[in-house]
């Protein structure tokens, strides 16, 4: 893990490095993002047992940060920018005391109902 941020909101999002070199001098920069919140906090009692009931005890997410042409030289420095771009332009949504309910309740809505349709 390269880097965890614990939000006063209860959200928890940590970056891990999936990066590769793939040609040459060359690397792919892959940061993924995984913002995860114990349901437990959430204070709408029917929206945390849908929840739970889908999710179980936490509900994670992943966000890939990717950045293509990487040269060795550069590759940490990419990396970390990675990571402070996505916290400087998501921070402020993020860290909104009603986001982990939004977040969950659009979550829950994108849940397929089991009926295939042809």
């Amino acid at each position: 893990m390269m880097k965890h941020e614990c939000l006063d909101n209860g959200l928890e999002i940590s970056f891990s490095d999936q990066s590769n070199r793939y040609f040459g001098d060359y690397h792919r920069i892959c940061v993924v993002a995984t913002i995860s919140y114990t349901l437990d906090l959430l204070a709408d009692d029917e929206l945390r047992l849908r929840a739970t009931a889908a999710y179980g005890e936490q509900i994670k997410l992943e966000k890939r940060l990717e950045r293509m042409g990487v040269p060795s030289a550069e590759v940490e420095q990419t990396r970390n920018a990675l990571v402070d771009d996505f916290m400087r332009h998501a921070s402020t949504y993020l860290s909104r005391p009603d986001y982990p309910r939004l977040l969950i309740a659009v979550e829950l809505s994108k849940q397929r109902s089991g009926r295939f349709y042809a």
